[in-house]
């Protein structure tokens, strides 16, 4: 498919990754939907955007919401007239022993990882079925191949997010439209620095700031962290892509095969 002028939303736009898949979509000319929680976040990247070409829309979402999710397709069908990408890549997590994970904790991990992409996704199939073409991409993770302790309600989500990936391949696939995941590895971001690195460090024998780096040069082939560019180039491909279906594409320097 050209990406050029065509319309991609893009959930957790704001975070570390959502914004490298955000800048490297728009390399390929891409009308952009910057969607996250904060309608401010947003529209300060959606700006950013816009000022290196090509139109870019900060729109607030609750990926939790059916009500949310479905006004989010609306509001991009009624400005840019198509939906032609979706990138489920709001997530967040929770670190814990699995006999200390509170219920709560659980729930709201599994709403946001794993029945957000559902209810996007939702949002938009009934548009690119009509339109007979479109490209949904899920924001999996390393963790969905090779899971670290703590990561209880992450793992799951992220796991669930492949089995749906595949799920619809199938249904879709007859439609013209492409389902794919992308698996990151270690990318120095908010969720390193706020809970897997400090619960982890002390196991490693480093300081909390080092951790991705060390983690890196003792199980990564490459031996480097990724980069949020990393996993927007992987997205982009998957765009562009016309026959690759139902894939988890890891992109983490080769630490699951380590």
């Amino acid at each position: 498919m050209d990406l050029c002028n065509r319309v991609a939303i893009v959930t957790g736009a704001v975070g570390t990754i959502g914004q490298g898949i955000c800048r490297s979509l728009r390399l390929q000319g891409m009308q952009l939907v910057v969607a996250d929680l904060s309608q401010e976040a947003c529209d300060r990247l959606a700006e950013e955007l816009r000022a290196s070409g090509g139109s870019a829309l900060g729109l607030a979402v609750d990926v939790t919401s059916r009500v949310s999710t479905q006004k989010m397709a609306q509001t991009v069908i009624e400005a840019f007239g198509q939906i032609d990408v979706l990138v489920n890549n709001a997530g967040i997590i929770v670190v814990a022993p699995v006999t200390d994970l509170k219920e709560s904790d659980w729930d709201q991990v599994i709403a946001v990882n794993l029945k957000g992409a559902f209810l996007c996704t939702q949002a938009v199939a009934a548009h690119m079925i009509e339109n007979r073409n479109g490209r949904i991409i899920n924001i999996s993770s390393v963790a969905a191949k090779r899971p670290g302790p703590l990561q209880t309600a992450y793992a799951a989500s992220k796991h669930g997010l492949i089995g749906l990936t595949q799920v619809w391949c199938q249904e879709l696939g007859p439609h013209n439209i492409t389902v794919n995941a992308v698996c990151p590895g270690f990318i120095d971001s908010a969720m390193w620095r706020e809970q897997l690195s400090p619960a982890y460090a002390p196991g490693f024998g480093c300081e909390p700031s080092e951790l991705v780096e060390t983690i890196a040069k003792a199980f990564m082939p490459l031996q480097r962290p990724q980069t949020p560019e990393d996993i927007g180039q992987a997205v982009a491909y998957l765009c562009a892509a016309d026959q690759v279906s139902g894939q988890a594409l890891t992109v983490d320097g080769g630490h699951a095969l380590w």
